[in-house]
């Protein structure tokens, strides 16, 4: 077993959580009333009184004691949530022997069984989306479909933690009758959108979801160079603050809820014209166990990303980018690493062969670790901040001078 390193300190852990917090306590979320009428009706009184809102603003605070006080009610749980991998994620479309297609509930039983049978897979949720073809007002259909993958993923995964992304009443009704059965289930969402604002569309799931009580994965995951700033801790503290605010909101709705954070940042490329995202690269990689160590040192669960590589298929390239991303990953500590196995480089397919391969692959690294190049330690970047306000206050991170300066510094691996 190869010695943890650390991409992090104590130090830098300290500053970018109090960053993050005087962005929830400060700076706020903006909200739209109807959207924050829907979170404070849902909230207990005492709980509510908690927070500071601003209709005349459209701004909801959290002060930093609130959040300290909900923080300690998720470590209560850290043992619910398993360690090793999950996948994630709701690719468009899965890619079999004859080319991409729309995935059925057969693929979900296949995916499902596999991470029952596989034993470094610890908790599954929906890596492909299931109702892509099913028109978004149709809840009598979308709820028969979710029900069904639901039942297939409990049926075939031998008792790991499910966590899918559901919409219909139904679905939820339904993961909460398998919860009072005993069963490891909840759900996975987002409250936060782009620029540190509230929803309105993901405001329903969010509520359907705690206040049935469901354990719940809080995703958050802005875009260096295009929805946030261009550099490692920036941009990490961002994720953090969005993933913080909503796990805090939910706990105010339901005191105690089991919840985790889900902070997922990734990173355009702005050296191209198209600036795609650098899932499968060693920043994206990084940035992600930043997060993971942040929140280790925390006593806070979470469940960070790293695309393992950085190619449309898995060619020799990609799979010489797995055994690099592997060896990497296992020099750091983590708590859950998703999209690790099946997902191409944008996330935006997934085939099950490609999994089952890199599983036997990541064995292979497992059984003869190999020396990385590991990368150079985090540092804190004192214009970060600056930054934030600055993109969210023009909603548009690009012509930043602060993202023209970096780039070809941050992120170029």
């Amino acid at each position: 077993m190869l010695e943890k390193k650390q991409f992090g300190h104590a130090g830098l852990y300290e500053q970018m959580q109090q960053d993050a917090l005087m962005l929830i306590e400060s700076y706020g979320f903006s909200i739209s009333t109807k959207t924050a009428g829907k979170i404070f009706n849902a909230m207990p009184s005492d709980q509510a009184a908690l927070v500071n809102y601003s209709e005349d603003m459209g701004r909801i605070y959290i002060p930093a004691d609130t959040i300290e006080l909900c923080l300690e009610r998720i470590r209560q749980d850290v043992a619910f949530w398993p360690k090793g991998f999950g996948t994630g994620g709701m690719a468009a479309y899965i890619v079999d022997d004859t080319g991409p297609r729309s995935p059925v509930s057969e693929d979900m039983k296949r995916l499902a069984t596999l991470y029952g049978q596989t034993d470094l897979l610890t908790s599954l949720q929906s890596s492909f989306n299931v109702c892509n073809s099913i028109k978004r007002n149709d809840m009598a259909t979308r709820g028969r479909v979710e029900c069904q993958a639901i039942d297939d993923m409990i049926a075939s995964a031998d008792g790991k933690l499910i966590m899918p992304t559901v919409l219909s009443d139904a679905a939820y009704d339904h993961l909460k009758t398998y919860q009072d059965k005993g069963h490891k289930v909840g759900a996975a969402l987002s409250i936060v959108s782009t620029y540190m604002t509230v929803s309105d569309e993901m405001v329903d799931p969010f509520l359907k979801t705690v206040t049935r009580g469901l354990p719940f994965i809080m995703n958050s995951m802005p875009i260096g160079g295009l929805t946030g700033p261009y550099s490692m801790t920036a941009l990490a503290t961002l994720a953090q603050a969005e993933a913080l605010f909503g796990m805090v909101l939910g706990q105010l709705i339901t005191p105690g809820i089991k919840c985790l954070n889900s902070a997922m940042p990734t990173i355009a490329d702005m050296s191209q014209k198209d600036m795609p995202m650098m899932f499968g690269s060693i920043a994206n990689t990084m940035i992600n166990i930043l997060l993971a160590e942040l929140n280790i040192s925390l006593g806070i669960p979470c469940c960070q990303s790293s695309c393992s590589h950085h190619r449309d298929n898995l060619d020799d390239a990609a799979e010489e980018r797995s055994i690099e991303i592997f060896n990497l990953i296992n020099q750091y500590d983590y708590f859950i690493m998703r999209h690790m196995f099946g997902f191409s480089a944008q996330l935006n397919d997934f085939k099950i062969e490609n999994m089952e391969k890199q599983i036997a692959l990541y064995k292979e690294v497992l059984a003869h670790p190999t020396p990385v190049d590991l990368p150079l330690p985090a540092q804190y970047d004192d214009q970060g901040m600056e930054a934030i306000f600055e993109g969210m206050d023009r909603r548009d991170f690009r012509v930043l001078d602060h993202t023209l300066q970096n780039i070809g510094i941050s992120f170029t691996r």
